[in-house]
């Protein structure tokens, strides 16, 4: 059997754990006491309530990670280095290797972005008129045309 610690001190550890500190935590306050000890009076007082999860805190709040996941699927951020300097302004530093593998764990895979030409909206209504002007050619028609780096050749060349 263990000698009981004083009331005062019990009353101070109780105290601690209500607050959810950890039994090292608690264990450094007082060091005549071991974690065994403490994990004792923690079911003692406590029941089998939840504790303290294990390891370390992130560094990125869930808040802020959810903001980063939105504004990364609505483009808003550009990858990783987005993300950081993100955090850079929230006064959180990391380096872009830990911002990736975080990102990586969440769902976001690197890959290509697909290129599509620009056009522009002036540029696309002139296509609708001429398309709206040529709508009328029959398949042999078509044969006759050549496009070539968007420059219409007009040739006439059998098939």
């Amino acid at each position: 059997m263990t000698r009981p610690i004083p009331q005062e001190v019990q009353g101070s550890v109780k105290a601690l754990l209500n607050q959810g500190c950890s039994l090292r935590a608690i264990q450094k306050i007082f060091p005549d006491l071991s974690v065994s000890v403490l994990s004792r009076y923690r079911k003692k007082f406590l029941g089998h309530s939840k504790h303290a999860k294990p390891g370390r805190r992130s560094k990125i709040t869930t808040q802020n990670m959810k903001y980063i996941e939105r504004n990364l699927r609505n483009g808003n951020v550009d990858g990783p280095k987005g993300v950081q300097c993100y955090l850079a302004h929230m006064g959180v530093q990391m380096t872009l290797r830990n911002i990736q593998y975080i990102l990586k764990r969440k769902g976001f895979k690197a890959k290509r972005k697909v290129k599509t030409n620009f056009v522009s909206a002036e540029n696309r209504k002139k296509r609708l008129v001429w398309a709206k002007r040529h709508r009328h050619l029959t398949a042999d028609d078509w044969h006759k045309w050549e496009f070539s780096d968007e420059t219409r050749v007009c040739g006439i060349h059998p098939l």
